[in-house]
């Protein structure tokens, strides 16, 4: 078992889990997302949380690119490799082998988001599955504000009143454009750790 993680405030994550299970209660199906998966901690814990309340259906994507790709993480910084190599990508394929309804999609978020613009299909029990709609995305990907606010908004256009998303190491960039971004979305701040950033879709 290598499942781990590199922030902090798990904590905020696991609540915020359970509440939205609690929320969409009622629905057949929910989808919710983790882009920057790593060691897949923060996925794992969504799944155990959403699914310790929600008895329906409950499908949960990570994206992640792996392959040491070179590319900018920060605002102010060049181009580095990171250490999310191919063999980081085994040893989680391999812990989250027997996971139910998770899906890694193993390429970047702009790929995920030109690719999947219309929806995610799963087909799960005999059934057929075309969800476009986010209940809770937890963003742990890229740290530069202007890749952070490109994927707000994609998924706030595919969000729900109720639906939460988490911002993770919100230090790193300019969290304060994001929640102003994500007001025109209906979303609200709720709270921060010393890592991790709520916001809640309140509108309708």
């Amino acid at each position: 078992m290598t499942i781990e993680g590199d922030s902090g405030d798990y904590d905020l994550l696991s609540a915020w889990s359970d509440k939205i299970a609690k929320r969409f209660a009622k629905k057949p199906a929910i989808l919710t997302a983790e882009i920057g998966v790593r060691k897949g901690l923060g996925s794992k814990l969504i799944m155990n949380y959403v699914r310790g309340a929600y008895k329906n259906a409950h499908f949960h994507i990570g994206i992640d690119p792996y392959g040491d790709l070179k590319y900018e993480h920060y605002d102010k910084g060049e181009a580095v490799t990171m250490d999310y190599n191919q063999k980081m990508l085994s040893e989680l394929k391999k812990d989250f082998a027997e996971e139910k309804r998770f899906t890694l999609f193993n390429t970047t978020d702009e790929h995920f988001m030109d690719k999947y613009f219309w929806g995610v299909e799963f087909f799960d029990e005999g059934k057929q599955y075309l969800i476009n709609e986010y209940a809770l995305v937890h963003f742990d990907g890229p740290h530069k504000t202007s890749d952070v606010l490109v994927e707000a908004v994609f998924f706030a256009k595919r969000s729900a009143p109720g639906s939460v998303f988490i911002f993770d190491d919100w230090k790193t960039y300019k969290s304060s454009v994001v929640r102003d971004c994500m007001r025109e979305f209906g979303f609200e701040f709720i709270s921060n750790g010393q890592r991790k950033m709520v916001m809640e879709r309140k509108d309708g």
